[in-house]
């Protein structure tokens, strides 16, 4: 399916098509401009077979990661055309009445779920190996009294938030900013840096899982002063966004991949390169098992509270394919390996087991990209990342693309 595109994207394209090299360089050089809404979906490129052993893997066969979508019932209502009558107790003589009106309660409008619009045939068409799909926030906090960042090194901790959507989501120019309280995870990166290569592999952990992006920011993101008892009064700065775009975790039969596309900002530059972020990318994530001990430095105060249900899909494995209920409980701990940069990689493909009406994952991604760029220009550019947020843009400053220095 070709991709939606305005006239003034297309214009905008052909202009930058006159501009610049037909031959693109493998890698995105500092400053460089978003891709243009229009373009289409990268093929899936043939690589080598995936190697996924880190040191904590076993090479035991990994059960499929495929997860059944629910079928929709539909109930034969029954039409009574004859109310039963309502039996109802006299009062005590001298006391009035008790009876209480019956409370009607409003219906949520049809086709809309967290906030955005969605539709039965865009979820026909979304690839069954999508196991979910949304938004995407990548932030960092500044190290402890470091009011401007000069470098990567001022850099305290490194996290995403994660905010799925329901399949069949689709927004367009009339799509206000996202609904505020729909539900995230608060995903942790101790090392700072993802992933860029197959020989780089980080553990992260889920921090906080089910919570609004008010929550979050209540909790966690905003800064805070405090005392101690030899430096005296410090002051941990506030956590900043630093990219924004649409994410999906796709399955294959023997690894998961989380895959991006961002949208803000408009231009990448160093910031978002020393974090390892392109303009595209995606990584294979593995699981966990929380019944064995991680390495020493990846070692948490806690296990996840995982169900029965939950704990039998890792069997007698240390790691399996990242499933996303996996990732809906806190210190659920996660691997992400280097797997594509400037491309999507085999994220991008549903190797060959797809419906027919299904379009590749690549295409899907492409189209939440492409609708997420007409609803950030026609909103306020970069700035909407704050408003998606929950935030008021004018008290926080530009999403930063190089630093202070």
């Amino acid at each position: 399916m070709a991709t939606r595109t305005s006239s003034r994207h297309a214009a905008q394209k052909a202009k930058e098509a006159i501009s610049t090299s037909a031959e693109p360089t493998g890698k995105t050089s500092k400053g460089t401009k978003r891709r243009a809404s229009g373009d289409e979906a990268p093929q899936p490129k043939k690589e080598k077979t995936e190697d996924i052993k880190p040191d904590e893997l076993k090479k035991e066969e990994v059960p499929g990661t495929s997860v059944d979508r629910p079928v929709q019932k539909t109930e034969e209502a029954s039409v009574k055309t004859e109310e039963a009558p309502v039996k109802t107790e006299e009062p005590p003589e001298g006391q009035a009445s008790t009876v209480k009106p019956v409370e009607s309660h409003p219906e949520k409008p049809q086709g809309i779920e967290g906030g955005l619009h969605k539709s039965e045939e865009r979820e026909n068409l979304v690839p069954s190996n999508i196991l979910e799909k949304g938004f995407i926030y990548f932030f960092f906090r500044p190290r402890v009294d470091v009011d401007e960042p000069e470098s990567f090194g001022d850099v305290a901790r490194s996290f995403f938030v994660l905010r799925p959507t329901a399949l069949g989501a689709e927004f367009d120019n009339g799509q206000d900013s996202v609904e505020k309280d729909a539900s995230c995870r608060l995903m942790i990166l101790p090392k700072k840096k993802f992933p860029t290569s197959s020989r780089e592999r980080e553990m992260g952990f889920v921090e906080k899982a089910g919570q609004s992006m008010q929550a979050l920011h209540d909790n966690f993101i905003a800064g805070k002063t405090y005392q101690t008892s030899t430096r005296g009064e410090r002051h941990t700065e506030a956590a900043r966004p630093y990219a924004e775009g649409v994410y999906a975790i796709t399955s294959a039969p023997r690894a998961s991949h989380l895959a991006y596309i961002l949208t803000i900002p408009a231009e990448l530059g160093d910031v978002q390169e020393d974090f390892g972020l392109q303009e595209r990318g995606s990584w294979i994530v593995q699981s966990k098992s929380p019944k064995f001990p991680g390495p020493p430095v990846g070692q948490l105060p806690k296990n996840p509270e995982f169900p029965p249900s939950v704990l039998e899909k890792f069997g007698d494995l240390r790691w399996v394919p990242l499933q996303p209920e996996f990732l809906d409980y806190p210190y659920s701990q996660f691997l992400m390996i280097g797997s594509a940069q400037n491309d999507l990689g085999k994220a991008a493909s549903s190797m060959g087991d797809k419906q027919p009406k299904e379009e590749e994952p690549g295409q899907e991604l492409e189209k939440m990209a492409d609708e997420d760029e007409h609803r950030v220009d026609s909103l306020q550019g970069d700035a909407t990342v704050y408003e998606d947020l929950g935030y008021h843009a004018k008290n926080y400053p530009k999403v930063p693309t190089t630093w202070n220095a």
